[in-house]
């Protein structure tokens, strides 16, 4: 399975495979939230099966493909974050490389997921470009990613690069329509920046209330009347990457009021206090912030200093 928006990347890969030219390694980068990690779920599959169909998928029946779905394949296997780890370590880019130098089972060739490649740390990825220099024969290496930039220069030049791209505005409602669901898609949409699979994320969970209640600090924050303290000790535990979002898309829509271009989304009316030129250094403040968004620093720190940058 693979999105409408992804078919023309699917494509091009299957015609590299049909003509025996796909490379050893291919770093995939798009935004997270369109539904990548299933492309690279679907590619992974179709690498191993032993009788895939025309177009290049699964064919779901073989034994290859049965393992697959038990998570249990020999010639298999799934790099990604462990337990709490805020980052891939080493010790499992080992187990990758004894992994490759292992013989293959049943299927055509071995195969080996990434994802997401941006959390190596530097120890993991070093030990990742051995393999990238010297590959094994019959193995592939799908690295999966949204920021492409954090990755060593040297990794990326190791690896074929293949953009998945953000779906049409009218490709994402139209999947969206299928959902069932009861909040206006327009409005979802532009919540999630044009991202569908996010978009569902929001409409299905708690993620709404949340971003609510996360803009009503920051500007409690923003009027003098919150306590930082307080507030950075509620959100210590929420994803950091979710309320650095929020903000950025908070901020932008205020921008776009204040020149009068866009109506206010849910929640976002303009606060009095908040002005074009507190929106652009805040703006730029949480912009330094985000380079720092993986490193394992204390969270409530982090959270802290986000607040701060409206405080002042």
């Amino acid at each position: 399975m693979i999105y409408p928006w992804q078919t023309s990347v699917w494509h091009s890969v299957q015609q590299a495979l049909q003509a025996e030219h796909l490379p050893h390694a291919l770093l995939l980068t798009g935004e997270t939230g369109c539904g990548h990690e299933v492309f690279l779920q679907s590619l992974a599959q179709s690498l191993l099966c032993l009788a895939p169909s025309v177009e290049g998928f699964a064919c779901g029946q073989c034994r290859s493909c049965q393992v697959y779905k038990a998570q249990s394949h020999p010639d298999f296997m799934a790099i990604g974050l462990q337990d709490e780890r805020q980052a891939i370590v080493i010790e499992q880019i080992r187990e990758l490389i004894y992994f490759l130098n292992l013989s293959r089972s049943y299927s055509p060739r071995r195969v080996v997921s990434l994802y997401p490649a941006e959390r190596m740390n530097s120890n993991a990825a070093n030990s990742l470009l051995k393999s990238l220099e010297e590959p094994s024969a019959n193995t592939h290496l799908l690295l999966l990613t949204a920021n492409p930039a954090s990755l060593l220069p040297t990794i990326r030049s190791r690896c074929q690069v293949l953009r998945l791209p953000l779906p049409s505005t009218e490709q994402a409602l139209t999947f969206l329509q299928t959902q069932s669901l009861s909040q206006p898609l327009d409005e979802l949409l532009a919540l999630a920046h044009g991202r569908p699979l996010a978009a569902l994320a929001l409409a299905n969970g708690d993620s709404l209330n949340k971003r609510q209640q996360w803009l009503t600090h920051l500007q409690q924050i923003a009027q003098g009347q919150g306590n930082i303290v307080e507030i950075s000790a509620y959100w210590e535990k929420y994803d950091k990457n979710s309320l650095l979002d929020w903000q950025f898309d908070y901020l932008l829509n205020q921008l776009k009021q204040s020149y009068q271009t866009a109506a206010p989304l849910s929640g976002q009316t303009l606060h009095p206090l908040i002005n074009p030129t507190k929106i652009w250094r805040i703006y730029e403040d949480l912009l330094e912030l985000k380079k720092r968004v993986n490193h394992p620093l204390n969270s409530r720190a982090f959270i802290e200093a986000q607040l701060m940058a409206w405080a002042a």
